[in-house]
């Protein structure tokens, strides 16, 4: 009786421990997807990112710098990855290290398309990032007016320095 509950004591440790390695498997894999949407969006590879979005990556990962797919292609400005990106609902006003939205970084950037449609799927205005900046304060410092109108007409908010 004890050399068999010996057995399936033992058993059952192989068990959980060969769990716990199919576990470390599938978190290691979960990094490696993320990973691989950065990648994918940092080289405008739409197929990729079509890909891991469909085999269902999460959409909100973050690199070290804390930047989501959606900020990445905000920065690059790449209308079509963006649209990609927000079919599959993002946090739109998710911040990264720094404090900065999407819109923030495309305020910075200066394309004028992606700003727009990141104001039209709900992106905030009125967040500020870690220095205290809104997105109309980043378009203006960065003389980007037109995207500095935009986001006035838009929101009839007011243009300032």
């Amino acid at each position: 009786m004890k050399t068999r509950l010996t057995i399936i004591i033992t058993t059952l440790l192989y068990a959980f421990a060969a769990f716990g390695n199919v576990q470390a498997e599938v978190n290691k894999s979960d990094f490696d997807v993320a990973e691989n949407i950065i990648e994918a969006v940092k080289n405008i590879d739409i197929v990729s990112l079509n890909v891991l979005l469909a085999e269902g990556a999460t959409v909100d990962t973050v690199d070290e710098a804390g930047n989501t797919p959606l900020m990445l292609a905000a920065k690059i400005g790449n209308p079509r990855m963006l649209d990609i990106i927000l079919r599959h609902n993002p946090q739109i006003n998710e911040r990264n290290n720094d404090g900065n939205t999407a819109l923030m970084i495309s305020s910075e950037m200066g394309v004028v398309e992606i700003s727009r449609t990141l104001i039209k799927h709900g992106a905030d205005l009125s967040m500020k990032n870690s220095d205290g900046f809104s997105p109309v304060q980043i378009a203006l410092r960065h003389g980007h007016r037109d995207i500095a109108r935009l986001m006035r007409s838009e929101h009839e908010m007011p243009v300032s320095r």
